[in-house]
């Protein structure tokens, strides 16, 4: 019994370690195919950037707002009713160009009142007159006395003073009545006029506005950091008997585009906002089709006139993490790298990399999912546009 036992005992062991045996060699076969089929795997494939050096104009932008050269509230200088808009609603009119007429009736007949008064007055100076030349004769002869004279004397000399003040008159009674006509002090577009035909317009009457929109101004803020940055610099270059950079004004308008016209600065405040910490610079713009209206929100970007060289790659290959940003590069083994790098400035689709990169580094845009630091990878170069 116990001999049956032991045998049935060493039947089970054997066949339990047959069953061992096969498993560790499936297993091993299986391995072997798993580990083959991924050594065969085809490599991730990306495209890469080669780093190149362009050249571009480093600039800054700010914040600005267009005013007009010139900005007038048209009133009359004399009270009447309202009988004639010579110039329509938004004309873009001349210096000189009649834009309102009032009621003329009464200043004309002002006029005609003083130059009577004229006439009135020089008749009393001629008899004054020679009534003192018949005196000066006859005081010489006794035929008069010196008391006569004088009197004589002073009739004359109030006569002279009486039309000096007639003509004095009769000059204001011109002016009030040329001032019936209201005429365009500057060039410029004028607005929706304020009064109807028939109102009684006073001197306090905004009749109209009338701006100058050719040359437009646009005004922004620099930082006095900025300024004074911009200052050394210009020191240092003139020290050193260098032609001092040139700055360009452009404007970038709110759809993106630029405006086809080139900047001049043309006024810098003469002191520091207290409260912002910066400064008032302002610019200006050729606008000889009025395309640009004050109170518009543009973008200044001033721009230095000479290009300089500085190594570009597209924004999409910049990643950011806790450390900062970073591009991942594909070196000559083909093995993904982490790269830190420093962001310049924008320039397109481009940005500038002042440090981090060297020129010809393949830098990977697009697949980056694809790919982890450390493995291997295959490149593909895509041509990315110029920046200019």
């Amino acid at each position: 019994m116990n001999n049956h036992l032991k045998q049935n005992k060493l039947t089970q062991l054997a066949q339990l370690s047959s069953a061992l045996l096969i498993g560790s060699l499936l297993f091993a076969c299986s391995s072997d195919d798993s580990g083959q089929s991924q050594a065969n795997a085809p490599l991730p494939k990306v495209s890469t950037f080669a780093v190149s050096s362009q050249e571009v104009n480093p600039h800054k932008e700010f914040v600005g707002k267009t005013e007009a050269k010139e900005d007038v509230t048209i009133q009359a200088r004399v009270s009447g009713y309202l009988i004639k808009q010579h110039a329509h609603d938004g004309a873009r009119v001349s210096q000189g160009d009649l834009l309102f007429e009032l009621d003329s009736d009464s200043y004309e007949a002002e006029v005609a009142k003083a130059k009577a008064k004229i006439a009135q007055d020089q008749a009393a100076l001629d008899e004054a007159s020679r009534n003192y030349k018949r005196g000066k004769e006859l005081i010489v002869k006794g035929a008069i006395s010196e008391s006569q004279m004088d009197q004589l004397t002073s009739k004359k000399l109030q006569a002279d003073a009486a039309i000096k003040v007639s003509e004095a008159s009769l000059k204001t009674a011109n002016l009030d009545l040329s001032y019936t006509k209201v005429f365009a002090p500057t060039q410029g577009t004028m607005s929706q006029a304020q009064v109807s035909i028939g109102d009684l317009i006073s001197p306090t009457t905004p009749l109209a506005t009338l701006v100058q929109n050719d040359p437009m101004n646009v005004s922004f803020q620099v930082s006095e950091r900025e300024l004074i940055e911009h200052r050394e610099k210009r020191q240092t270059k003139q020290q050193a008997g260098e032609e001092p950079t040139k700055l360009i004004a452009r404007l970038k308008l709110s759809t993106g585009s630029l405006y086809p016209h080139e900047g001049t600065f043309d006024f810098l405040d003469n002191r520091v906002d207290q409260t912002t910490g910066t400064i008032k610079v302002r610019t200006s713009f050729p606008n000889p089709d009025g395309f640009l209206l004050p109170g518009q929100h543009v973008t200044v970007v001033v721009e230095q006139g000479k290009g300089v060289k500085r190594l570009v790659i597209p924004q999409k290959a910049i990643q950011e993490d806790q450390s900062g940003k970073f591009v991942l590069i594909l070196n000559k083994e083909q093995i993904v790298e982490k790269r830190p790098v420093t962001t310049g400035q924008k320039q397109g689709i481009n940005i500038t990399i002042p440090e981090g990169l060297s020129e010809g580094e393949q830098v990977i845009i697009d697949g980056l999912q694809k790919v982890r630091i450390g493995s291997k990878a295959e490149g593909q170069t895509a041509q990315i546009p110029s920046i200019n």
